[in-house]
């Protein structure tokens, strides 16, 4: 299958034209809004709710509370759907209110008078695991740890003629999509209809059956347009629609929740921080003899994907590189903090910016230039990782390469402006595919289609279209497949009443998923109509030609337009149809062992960042960043780009400015006016390059892209203002006051001798 450069968007005109309905764009009669209550202090014992004021109210229908949740409030140490005893953090919710508007469902909340006693705290997860500290869960602030043990790391460090240790940090941060969390819930005569932006709609079906006392065939979820996810609306949307069926079910009426802004900022998941401690011993030629790696998590006020995270954290901490002995530990403890959850990179970026920002200190403490000692150490076909699993179709050297061409990392600057000196850095990664062995779940997915008697194909798929293009790579496929005009292929919108539970769009698992499933639906119905044809033409099914919207044999002896051929084919079969079901290999992680094969294939991508530091500000401007991923085989090289460049610009933010900020148990950061996104005009150049270097072992050939693009920047950037300063910042991000104490002390030290690259 050739690459295409680029297809149109079936989404894009609805999008660009106001036309696209989103959650909170759908009004249904008789529809009611929900409110919640929350108490304002990180850790409370709620002692008694009363809503009596609240419903005294004009237009408030209804307070409920824990008591009235239909189904399982809350599993042991995760999210409840409302607080039954004790708030955990300043987000949680304790009460709903109903109401016929809006503002009345607003204002009813505020009426709601809550008793209750405000405990003792923990905000930093270290305080956490220490004896006499305010425990939230069970009998120990503990919430996860895992190990990777290969060789054996001792021996490895008497081995080394050089051995440093270095400790860095990764912040607080959220996914920032512009449409901010929410749901409608409708009942039915037999169940509840949920209109449902998320990222996963069977995980919210499950969810929400549990949390209300339904069957699952009794909650049906159909997704809206979605306004960004960036790994969002996953728990925090499963709480919302839980809240909302809640409602629904107590009222008998259509009920809807939307969080505003601050709501988000307040309740919803945002980014591990993390804590990570490297040791690292290596030859004077470069050569890594051993690793040591220890590293805590803080998880929040309860558990949701934070075992997960870390245990793929955990898995990739040291890099892409070939090491004989390590230890890595991991662990995560629970905080009074707001619930950290999955944010686009899962994991990676945090262990990430520390091992590839320890890959420049090894470099600089050995003389070695900062290419050369990635390739010395770098995977190859064939390495070990750190957990035992012998690496195919590696293409981390071939995207070193197409850095070097691209991004010359000792290029000198020009026409630096006078208070200002620039820096160049790089990184490089790998990051496994998909879902991994860290879920319990097989990781597949089904793509169905029906082929209509005018020869238009409609397409069922599982999989979510949070933005990314999914969507339009599937239709693409059968398109190409079945020899059929994009233009006459549409994707019905996902209704969990009609298509086959694929799995959230997490783990850059879209197009390896959902992208194979429609390979093998087209091919299933090529294949019913070539045996009808073949048996009528008296040739081999094979022989058959499905192209530019017809079908024939090479000798066009016999020829049909493909709506033709489908006409022929409805008056032998009873229909014309593809059935696509496709699964990754199978993987497992041995917890004894601390071993195992964890991931079905890995991508590796290189970035080349170049700053430029104003000495009097301490802004930080990314001027270019060249961004390289290995992405297999490309079937949308626009896309692929997109994602790419999507990824840079988001990860922009984790590396210079974005980060949530607490003060006494409650947030400090409530709304964008404190927490300093991005924007258009803080966009460097960035050349976003899909390598194609050499096809995964899947029938497409491909690998995905979204995840692995966030997780290379931060220490690109990082090693880049190290190149401009000649002091290292190990703590994300760097921001103005970070780097103007940067700036200090490089001059107190006599690094900065005016403009330019630091040498």
């Amino acid at each position: 299958m050739a690459k295409r450069k680029s297809v149109d968007r079936q989404d894009a005109y609805a999008k660009i034209t106001g036309k696209a309905k989103y959650v909170n764009d759908l009004f249904f009669p008789g529809m009611l809004y929900v409110q919640t209550v929350r108490i304002p202090v990180a850790h409370a014992r709620i002692k008694k709710i009363d809503g009596t004021e609240a419903l005294q109210l004009n237009g408030v229908v209804g307070v409920f509370t824990a008591q009235d949740v239909p189904g399982i409030n809350q599993r042991p140490k995760d999210r409840p759907v409302l607080a039954a005893h004790e708030t955990k953090y300043a987000g949680d919710g304790v009460a709903i209110v109903v109401a016929e508007t809006k503002e009345q469902a607003i204002l009813g909340a505020k009426l709601v008078r809550i008793d209750f006693e405000e405990l003792p705290y923990v905000m930093n997860p270290e305080d956490a695991l220490k004896e006499g500290a305010p425990i939230l869960h069970g009998e120990t602030n503990f919430a996860a740890s895992h190990q990777a043990i290969k060789g054996n790391v001792e021996a490895g460090f008497v081995e080394a003629d050089l051995i440093i240790e270095r400790e860095y940090t990764t912040q607080r941060a959220m996914h920032s999509a512009i449409e901010p969390d929410g749901a409608i819930a409708i009942p039915e005569a037999n169940g509840i209809l949920l209109y449902c932006p998320g990222k996963g709609p069977f995980n919210i079906k499950r969810a929400v059956a549990s949390h209300c006392g339904l069957h699952e065939n009794q909650v049906r979820v159909i997704q809206p347009a979605l306004g960004g996810v960036f790994g969002g609306k996953d728990s925090d949307i499963n709480v919302i629609g839980a809240r909302v069926t809640m409602a629904a079910m107590l009222t008998n009426r259509p009920c809807k929740m939307i969080w505003s802004r601050e709501e988000v900022l307040e309740e919803g998941t945002k980014r591990h921080p993390f804590k990570l401690h490297y040791k690292v011993g290596a030859k004077r030629d470069g050569k890594i003899t051993a690793m040591e790696i220890n590293g805590l998590a803080d998880v929040g006020a309860y558990l949701t994907k934070s075992a997960a995270t870390v245990w793929r954290a955990t898995v990739e901490a040291t890099g892409p590189y070939n090491i004989e002995n390590i230890f890595t530990r991991i662990e995560g403890a629970f905080t009074n903090n707001t619930v950290s959850d999955a944010v686009r990179g899962f994991g990676s970026p945090q262990v990430d910016f520390a091992s590839e920002s320890l890959m420049n200190e090894l470099a600089k403490e050995l003389g070695l230039d900062p290419l050369k000692i990635r390739r010395i150490n770098g995977f190859t076909e064939g390495s070990i990782t750190a957990t035992g699993q012998k690496l195919e179709c590696v293409n981390l050297m071939a995207c070193l390469d197409k850095l070097e061409e691209t991004f010359p990392v000792n290029k000198k600057p020009s026409d630096v402006p006078v208070g200002k000196v620039r820096g160049r850095g790089i990184s490089c990664i790998f990051r496994g595919e998909a879902m991994g062995a860290g879920f319990k779940e097989k990781d597949a997915a089904a793509v169905n289609f029906n082929v209509e008697k005018d020869g238009t194909i409609v397409v069922y798929s599982g999989i979510t279209e949070q933005g990314q293009g999914g969507s339009n790579v599937v239709l693409q496929i059968i398109s190409e497949t079945m020899g059929v005009n994009i233009e006459n292929i549409k994707m019905s919108p996902l209704d969990t009443a009609y298509v086959i539970d694929s799995g959230a769009t997490v783990g850059s698992r879209g197009t390896i998923t959902s992208g194979n499933a429609a390979l093998v639906a087209a091919n299933d119905a090529k294949m019913r109509i070539a045996t009808v044809l073949a048996e009528m033409w008296k040739v081999n099914p094979e022989m058959i030609i499905f192209l530019d919207n017809r079908v024939f044999i090479e000798d066009q002896t016999h020829c049909l337009s493909f709506k033709d051929a489908v006409n022929l084919c409805y008056t032998v079969i009873p229909g014309v149809y593809g059935h696509g079901w496709w699964s990754l290999p199978p993987v497992w992680w041995d917890f004894d062992s601390n071993s195992g094969e964890t991931y079905a294939s890995f991508n590796y991508g290189a970035c080349g960042a170049e700053v430029e530091i104003d000495l009097v500000s301490g802004k930080v401007e990314v001027t270019e960043v060249v961004a390289i991923h290995d992405v297999g085989r490309i079937i949308n090289e626009e896309e692929a780009k997109a994602q790419i460049a999507g990824g840079v610009s988001m990860a922009l933010g984790l590396a210079l400015s974005e980060t949530i900020a607490t003060k006494n148990g409650r947030l400090v950061t409530t709304n964008f006016d404190k927490y300093l996104l991005q924007t258009i005009m803080d966009s460097p150049n960035i050349t976003a390059i899909p390598l194609e270097a050499q096809p995964a072992n899947n029938p497409l050939g491909v690998k995905g892209v979204s995840e692995s693009s966030t997780a290379t920047v931060s220490p690109a950037v990082f090693n880049a203002i190290e190149n401009a300063l000649g002091i290292r910042l190990r703590n994300l991000p760097a921001d103005l006051e970070s780097v103007l104490a940067a700036i200090e002390t490089s001059e107190r030290l006599g690094y900065l001798k005016g403009g330019g690259i630091h040498e």
